[in-house]
């Protein structure tokens, strides 16, 4: 409301809502629910624990109020790039696999919101599993 005291009376304000759109945790929408699979680098002299850790602190600062714009679209390969560089040491690999049986690997590589909407993350280390290796079974090729 203290905005229309400063504009112009040729000016006029329009307000949007806006809406968050959660994605990969327990709080988002069943679609949208995934697991991040990682593949700890063997050099690597971090827990298992301190992976999760590590890697949803990338996450978070990726998802970082500001970082996306209104209907901006959600890329995986961006989010991995970035959590690869910020774990550059003791990662091999991440993958995003989704929870819900309906989907397969690879449907989350690119999330479109509503124009209204910006995205988020709501994952936890929960979310987070560390893998030996990437194998058919273990991302859920062929479903």
């Amino acid at each position: 409301a203290g905005l229309l005291n400063y504009k112009m009376m040729t000016d006029e304000i329009i307000f949007h809502s806006v809406k968050f759109k959660p994605l990969f945790g327990n709080l988002a929408e069943k679609e949208f629910q995934a697991q991040f699979k990682v593949v700890k680098n063997s050099r690597s002299r971090l827990t298992d624990s301190e992976i999760k850790s590590k890697v949803i602190t990338a996450v978070d600062k990726f998802f970082t109020p500001g970082n996306f714009n209104f209907g901006e679209t959600f890329y995986f390969t961006e989010l991995a790039a970035y959590i690869h560089t910020s774990l550059s040491t003791d990662l091999s690999s991440v993958v995003i696999v989704p929870m819900s049986q309906d989907s397969k690997f690879g449907t989350l590589f690119q999330i479109q919101p509503d124009r209204n909407e910006v995205v988020t993350s709501v994952a936890t280390v929960n979310d987070i599993i560390v893998i030996l290796e990437i194998t058919d079974s273990n991302i859920r090729i062929g479903r």
